[in-house]
C-alpha cells in the first residue's frame, strides 16, 4: 500500500467513527442555535425599531415642552418681580 492509499485508509476511518459522528451532531446543532440566535436577534432589533425609537423620539418631545414651559415661568415670574408685580399663579 502506497502513502496515499494508508492516508485515505485513516480518513475513512475516522469520519466513520462514534467521534466524527458526535462532531456532526455538534456541528448541526451549532447551526441551529446560531440561526435562533439570528432570530431572536432580528425580532428584537425590529422590535426596538418600530417601538423604541418612536417612543424616545416622543419622550424627548415631551422634555424639550416641559422644559420651554417652565423657562417661561421663570421669565414670568422675573418680569414680575422686576415690575413689582405679584403673581397671580402659585410659585414654582
Amino acid at each position: 500500500m502506497g502513502m496515499k492509499e494508508e492516508m485515505s485508509a485513516f480518513l475513512d476511518s475516522l469520519s466513520q467513527s462514534p467521534a466524527a459522528a458526535r462532531g456532526q451532531e455538534v456541528v448541526a446543532m451549532a447551526r441551529k442555535l446560531a440561526r435562533s440566535v439570528g432570530k431572536a436577534a432580528w425580532y428584537a432589533g425590529t422590535t426596538f425599531l418600530v417601538l423604541g425609537i418612536p417612543l424616545i423620539i416622543a419622550l424627548e418631545r415631551e422634555m424639550a415642552f416641559d422644559e420651554m414651559e417652565f423657562n417661561q415661568q421663570a421669565q414670568l415670574a422675573e418680569m414680575n418681580t422686576l415690575l413689582g408685580n405679584t403673581p397671580s399663579y402659585p410659585p414654582l
